[in-house]
């Protein structure tokens, strides 16, 4: 087995507090106050203490002053299921950094599944990457496709001179080399997925029985 930050967002349901900053509770979750069950929530989601502080933040202007004792108690329980290899994994190969929150007795067994993590995500990466090029490639050659039907329909006008059919020719033919410039591009881009895809593979059958299935 084996491993790097996790970079604390806010969470989508406080999207409408964005003229305000950024809100990491709501009035009611202040008022209400749950600091072991909040911190221990933010511990899951490998939150550092500095989290503490933009909930401080949060609830001021409801009045509310959070407890930091229960909060640091939850969310070192929380980071009990955070700092684990599966959730390691889980975090690299989403592409997810690592705060440096887990414990000294419980980081090297987190790291390990995050290097495997950040492995597999490095190579699925190559793959979207190659997809993408594909994805571009192709519509590239649509596009001229499309070009080179609107040069033939005008290769067709009865009032063209010899010069001008000679030039609209020599148009079809540079947009028909563009085509399979673009389809050839197209195909490596095909050849480099079927490669990474045996290498994703690979990294399934030798992670399986370490993390399950993904």
């Amino acid at each position: 087995m084996r491993p790097g930050p996790i970079i604390a967002l806010c969470g989508l349901a406080v999207a409408g507090a964005a003229l305000n900053g950024c809100a990491t509770l709501s009035e009611e979750q202040c008022v209400v106050g749950d600091w072991y069950g909040i911190g221990q929530g933010d511990g899951a989601q490998g939150r550092s203490h500095a989290r503490l502080e933009e909930h401080i933040e949060a609830c001021q202007r409801h009045g509310v002053t959070p407890d930091h004792l229960l909060y640091e108690q939850g969310r070192q329980q929380g980071l009990l299921s955070y700092c684990t290899p599966q959730s390691g994994f889980r975090v690299g190969r989403h592409g997810s950094g690592y705060d440096g929150v887990c414990p000294a007795d419980l980081e090297s067994d987190f790291l390990a599944g995050y290097s495997d993590g950040r492995l597999v995500h490095a190579v699925q990466s190559t793959y979207n990457e190659a997809l993408n090029e594909e994805h571009r490639y192709l519509q590239r050659a649509r596009d001229i496709e499309g070009q080179i039907r609107n040069e033939e329909a005008a290769l067709g006008g009865p009032d063209l001179t010899d010069e001008q059919r000679r030039t609209i020719r020599g148009r079809i033919r540079q947009l028909r080399d563009d085509r399979e410039r673009a389809l050839d591009y197209a195909r490596d881009a095909q050849w480099r997925m079927r490669d990474v895809e045996r290498e994703l593979y690979a990294l399934r059958a030798r992670f399986a029985a370490y993390y399950g299935s993904w």
